[in-house]
């Protein structure tokens, strides 16, 4: 079992090397990206794992009790993986809208109530006035 685990971590390992070595100038920041993903974590499982191993201090049989450290490592990793994807998703959100230093500040009281309204009267307004009716629109007066 314990080949296995290395054998796995080597292939992982030099999947990353011949990734970074052969990666083009523009897949460069996402290489690094993925570096320091994965490298939080497997981090965040290391931390969780001596943790885990650090209640066994607290135990009368230590023997009975190894499963807190596979719990800590889990935990660890489950924390590590949330990050990374809370991470990524805020890298997504800036490459769509900007970054807050680069958007415009929006202020919503510039369009508040009472602007709204009126912007929705005057297109309106536009639209009753426009000759250019579909097939689909129908056109109700009520008189009082």
């Amino acid at each position: 079992m314990r080949l296995l685990n290395k054998i796995w971590i080597l292939s992982l390992l030099s999947t990353l090397i011949v990734q970074s070595s052969f990666a083009e100038d523009s897949m460069e920041g996402l290489v690094e990206d993925t570096k320091s993903d994965l490298l939080i974590v497997v981090g965040g499982g290391l931390a969780g794992a001596v943790l885990g191993l650090s209640t066994l201090s607290f135990v009368e049989e230590p023997k009975d009790h190894t499963r807190n450290i596979l719990v800590g490592a889990s935990i660890g990793v489950i924390a590590g993986v949330a990050y990374v994807a809370f991470s990524q998703a805020n890298k997504s959100r800036d490459a769509i809208y900007g970054t807050p230093e680069e958007a415009v500040i929006r202020d919503t009281k510039s369009f508040d109530t009472s602007r709204r309204l009126s912007w929705h009267k005057d297109n309106l307004r536009d639209l009753a006035t426009s000759s250019q009716l579909t097939p689909y629109q129908l056109n109700f007066s009520f008189n009082y």
